[in-house]
């Protein structure tokens, strides 16, 4: 048996003596149900435990069961948590996290400048500091000064300062393209680009000029997923960081690297010197299965505490566990995808605004979400979600969409469109006299759970049994293809993570820059120039009167018809732990989660996985 740091039990016999408390169910020693250990809890449950006649008392702690207590009380780690991943790419990488997308957003060893909370009841976006105490920006978005913590250290004791924040972009800068001057490729490099220069006046402030004007500064840092902050002493010699083996992965975060199995597992401890509060758990164990239901086993079975995939639990999946003893369920709203029948603006017939207006009201929402399950909200914006965008959605821009075959006739007539008969089925014939046929490829992230065949079979039901339209096709095809397929047909889908559809700044998905097109093919000059003054207006104020102005273009334009949105459902062991729902429900990352779950089980610090 192995007992994470029980000497402190002395100490807390000699300090508290006070009256004794019942002990109550969740953290033991916890009476008063807050989750966290009083002076004169920790006092009731060390006498009765002293008092007690055999090792356990009537109502009282065990030994195991009072160390918890203790380290709840003193906030030191305690015990394992074990994580089930699925896919290698979860895991420690065998190369390095610098090339893993700047820093994932499951990283618990690295941390950036801030991180991106929920937003909270509509209302506005708001960030937490990791590396950044605070920060601030000119009138004119052109200068932003982060002033950062003073206490960090890299994991191997080397101080952190603002030097490692002014290397890291110039890092990324300097190799941000395989035809790069070292040859190699760092996914998030394009963060940065904007990034004329960096100040830094002391150790502890770095301030940013920038070549242009850059309201959204900290969203792109703490997005999509997160950019890292990463050690200079380490990283300013190594000249190809896609190939650099990293044996030690050095970060700041409140976890450092101890060892891993390749594609099994990876161990981690809680950094005892981390410059935040210290996390409630000892060690993170994450390991690898080979697919859900085997991580749904391994819960059940108490194997593992906490199972969470790129876009969660599947519905189905996160059904079967409600009721299981021991196992809770996090239900996020919209925080998992985000899925659309997305149209190529240039290609007949989506070219004819008329005809992507009309089937803008031909998407029975409420039967695609009866059919995908649990969790599915249907989606009544021009693109933003309101659980995510908050006070950024343009009230006057919902609804457009509503479900109304009469109405998506009239729209086709009026667009030069006939709706007949032929053997008594419907046809719809175009403005150029031929029958209306589409192909509808099938792939991406809205095949997950199968989303995209439910669009398809709620659109055949419309479309081609009441509109004439005929799918001609929808052949499922390889990833590697879809962006060329999808340029030369006018109907598919998108399933985007819902982060992608939080921010008025992601509105630029549809704009026509001068670096080409967009992934639908859409070139609306008001809309483009909308998103050039947005782009460049730093007043949030003016900023969210440009964001209601290009939901208007979008909910008259449609090159796009938003769906659904997809809650995200974790699972976990809420017998072993506690705090799971506060800490999913608002954001911030991994590093926010499993640095403020506590232990409840004495079992946790009793395993080795």
């Amino acid at each position: 048996m192995t007992t994470y740091r029980s000497g402190v039990l002395l100490l807390c016999v000699l300090l508290f003596l006070s009256g004794v408390l019942p002990a109550t169910a969740g953290i033991p020693g916890d009476t008063n149900g807050d989750t966290v250990i009083s002076e004169q809890e920790l006092a009731a449950a060390t006498l009765d435990y002293l008092n007690a006649t055999d090792l356990k008392g009537p109502g009282g702690l065990d030994r195991e069961e009072l160390s918890l207590a203790a380290h709840n009380y003193r906030r030191q780690p305690y015990g394992q948590l074990i994580v089930a991943v699925s896919g290698n790419d979860y895991l420690i990488p065998d190369t390095s996290y610098i090339d893993q997308k700047g820093v994932p957003a499951d990283s618990l060893i690295y941390e950036g400048p801030v991180t991106k909370l929920r937003p909270q009841d509509g209302g506005p976006k708001e960030y937490l500091g990791w590396l950044a105490e605070r920060w601030e920006c000119s009138p004119d978005a052109k200068t932003w000064t982060f002033y950062l913590v003073r206490n960090a250290t890299w994991q191997d004791g080397v101080p952190f300062t603002s030097a490692d924040v002014k290397f890291t972009c110039e890092y990324f800068k300097e190799h941000a393209n395989a035809d790069g001057p070292m040859g190699s490729y760092l996914v998030n490099s394009g963060v940065w680009n904007n990034v004329e220069s960096v100040e830094c006046p002391d150790e502890y402030t770095a301030i940013f000029h920038m070549k242009s004007c850059e309201p959204c500064f900290t969203a792109d840092l703490a997005t999509g997923p997160g950019i890292g902050i990463f050690p200079e002493h380490i990283w300013k010699d190594i000249d190809l960081p896609a190939t650099y083996e990293d044996t030690a992965y050095i970060g700041t975060g409140p976890f450092k690297y101890e060892s891993k199995i390749s594609g099994t597992l990876s161990k981690l401890s809680a950094y005892d010197d981390y410059h935040g509060e210290q996390p409630y758990v000892d060690e993170i164990i994450l390991k690898n299965y080979e697919d859900e239901d085997a991580e749904i086993l391994a819960l059940k079975k108490g194997d593992v505490d906490f199972i969470s995939g790129e876009f969660g639990l599947s519905p189905k999946k996160a059904e079967s566990l409600m009721n299981t003893p021991g196992v809770g369920i996090c239900q996020i709203p919209s925080g998992g995808q985000a899925f659309e029948v997305a149209f190529s603006s240039d290609v007949y017939p989506a070219n004819i605004t008329g005809f992507r207006r009309a089937l803008s009201h031909a998407v029975n929402r409420e039967r695609v979400c009866w059919l995908v399950g649990a969790g599915a909200r249907p989606t009544n914006t021009s693109f933003l979600i309101p659980a995510l965008a908050g006070d950024q959605i343009n009230p006057d821009a919902n609804n457009r969409f509503d479900y109304d075959l009469d109405e998506a006739k009239r729209l086709l007539a009026e667009a030069g469109f006939n709706l007949t008969e032929s053997d008594g089925k419907p046809v719809l014939l175009g403005p150029d006299g031929k029958q209306v046929e589409i192909t509808i490829p099938l792939s991406g992230k809205a095949s997950t759970n199968a989303v995209d065949q439910k669009i398809v079979a709620v659109l055949k039901e419309d479309w081609e049994g009441k509109l004439g339209i005929k799918i001609v096709d929808t052949p499922q095809v390889d990833s590697s293809v879809y962006l060329d397929w999808i340029a030369r047909t006018a109907v598919h889908f998108d399933g985007m993570p819902g982060r992608w559809h939080e921010d008025i700044d992601r509105l630029d998905n549809f704009q026509r820059s001068p670096l080409g097109e967009n992934y639908y093919h859409f070139d609306n000059a008001t809309f483009n120039a909308l998103i050039t003054q947005l782009k460049n207006t730093a007043d949030p104020e003016e900023r969210k009167k440009i964001g209601f102005q290009l939901q208007e273009v979008l909910a008259e334009q449609v090159p796009c018809i938003p769906v659904f949105s997809q809650d995200a459902f974790m699972a976990y062991r809420s017998d072993r732990f506690v705090g799971w729902d506060s800490a999913l429900l608002g954001g911030g990352g991994n590093i926010r989660l499993f640095s403020t779950v506590k232990p409840a089980s004495a079992i946790v610090g009793e395993r080795i996985a």
